[in-house]
């Protein structure tokens, strides 16, 4: 977020500007996906490692092609083999209970089996269940503890977090930090992205602009809707680089197409104030509820504020 003095969401704490949303159950990822026809016949001659292939190509199939039923009877072949990537595309369909009856126990169950054969995307899929179902952190943290140990990104992320938001255990910047930086640099981009926002703000290292604008910037390129709106906060703000609003509107806007609808609010602000665009209360209502559909409750609270001050003629404007 921006340090605008009158954006009332760039108060946040980090805990809420980058802790908080759905949780994202990991799966396994393939280099590659051969045609269905070569994953069927590997599959049928035994190749275990096609079988979550197969399963995934009937799942992301369209219309008629789509087979669920087929992708569940590989999958379970798969978790008889001791296939682990089966084990974890199966818990996920499980857990989501889109496809098949929502079931949690049955997909911690397979995390679970695929942790305990070293699978560390199992182990943080299993913190996962804990944190978002039981709530029971101190299980959680266990295992994306094991999951960190293994290698895995996100283990080391949901550390990171812990350690920062004091959420299972003290508080600890110094840690925070370290488990950030190790995230980062296993391939996280929502850890380069956090990392970027501790050097803006000096959580826990010197203050650095510049060093978070190339953060940001690195985690955009790699896909991070939220890591746009924060370069588009940077030239909007000029940290680390010179002001250049026009710049900062584009990219707004291009975060929000991407999926970050907190950007609309960011939007409605430059619009209701003229910042580098023609000023129009109307435009920025109507961003202002684009915002307000947010799936974070803070977000969309605060962006129906925002919409009620400009419908009913209020110059009030909110103080972070």
């Amino acid at each position: 977020m921006g340090r605008v003095a009158r954006n009332s969401l760039a108060g946040l704490a980090l805990a809420t500007m980058l802790a908080i949303g759905a949780p994202c159950l990991a799966a396994p990822t393939a280099p590659s996906e051969p045609a269905r026809a070569e994953l069927l016949r590997r599959a049928q001659a035994g190749d275990v490692g096609a079988y979550d292939l197969l399963a995934d190509s009937y799942l992301n199939a369209k219309g008629d092609q789509r087979d669920v039923e087929a992708a569940v009877r590989w999958l379970d072949a798969g978790v008889k083999a001791g296939d682990t990537g089966c084990m974890i595309a199966l818990g996920n369909l499980y857990f989501a209970g889109q496809d098949l009856d929502q079931d949690e126990a049955k997909a911690l169950s397979l995390y679970k089996a695929a942790a305990a054969k070293g699978d560390a995307l199992g182990a943080y899929n299993a913190g996962l269940v804990y944190e978002t179902s039981s709530e029971d952190l101190t299980q959680a943290l266990a295992w994306y503890w094991r999951a960190a140990a293994g290698g895995d990104e996100g283990g080391m992320y949901k550390l990171a977090l812990a350690y920062q938001l004091g959420r299972g255990v003290s508080a600890n910047e110094t840690l925070a930090v370290a488990w950030m930086r190790r995230a980062a640099a296993a391939g996280s981009v929502d850890a380069t992205n956090d990392l970027g926002s501790y050097y803006l703000q000096g959580y826990g290292v010197p203050v650095d602009e510049v060093r978070a604008l190339t953060l940001y910037v690195d985690a955009a390129q790699r896909g991070s809707a939220v890591a746009l709106a924060n370069v588009a906060a940077a030239y909007r703000n000029g940290e680390g680089v010179a002001v250049d609003l026009e710049k900062a509107l584009r990219l707004y806007a291009l975060s929000a197409k991407a999926g970050n609808l907190t950007a609309y609010y960011d939007l409605g602000q430059m619009y209701e104030d003229g910042e580098g665009v023609k000023a129009s209360r109307a435009k920025a209502a109507q961003l202002y509820r684009m915002a307000a559909e947010s799936d974070d409750a803070e977000v969309a609270q605060t962006a129906e504020d925002a919409v009620e001050r400009l419908e009913s003629g209020s110059s009030e404007t909110p103080i972070a």
